[in-house]
């Protein structure tokens, strides 16, 4: 399991994805020995996700018959790790991979890593796209002088991130002319 932004920690989603998962283990009476979940951690990112590293070991020691997992995406976003997945899977072992959402892949055949392929290419799509449409609504919203949403309440300002909140506001002016009057070149810095 994996999800790339749990906002309050609470791993809900990761959670749900194993229910489901559990569900499908149980109906294909299997019996899920260990439990893979990178919570927060983006598959699009390129940040080391602990346990899915910990999952390809796993397959590589021949310690898995088998992975489940809610999506494809939830495993890799990325062409170069499926890559590595499909090379653990094949490596002297088929290692089947079953889906929530997308069904099985028999990644020991040319058409079952076409599929894995092309489902990894949309997922990597998704990301990309998904980015940039991000970006240009910060964009768009810097330029109309609209306050990014999400984060703390900017220091100066009330929750609404408009609204001046005048005792802070003040410390604000003070530190902006001290730095404009040369403060910190007096302490030593460029």
């Amino acid at each position: 399991m994996r999800i790339s932004n749990d906002k309050t920690g609470a791993g809900l989603g990761v959670e749900r994805q194993e229910i489901d998962c559990r569900e499908l283990a149980g109906r294909l009476g299997w019996t899920a020995a260990e439990v893979f979940a990178d919570n927060d951690l983006s598959a699009y990112s390129g940040k080391p996700r602990p346990r899915y590293r910990a999952l390809l070991e796993a397959i590589r020691a021949g310690r898995v018959n088998a992975v489940l997992a809610w999506h494809t995406d939830r495993l890799h976003r990325s062409p170069i790790e499926l890559e590595d997945y499909i090379n653990a899977c094949n490596d002297g072992r088929d290692v089947p991979t079953y889906t929530v959402q997308a069904g099985p892949l028999d990644l020991s055949t040319p058409s079952g890593r076409m599929v894995a392929r092309t489902l990894g290419a949309v997922a990597r799509y998704e990301s990309e796209h998904r980015g940039k449409r991000v970006r240009a609504a910060r964009l768009a919203a810097a330029r109309a002088g609209i306050p990014h949403c999400g984060g703390p309440r900017p220091f100066g300002y009330e929750p609404d991130g408009k609204t001046v909140r005048e005792p802070e506001a003040a410390a604000v002016r003070v530190a902006v002319e001290s730095v404009l009057a040369g403060a910190l070149a007096a302490v030593g810095s460029p």
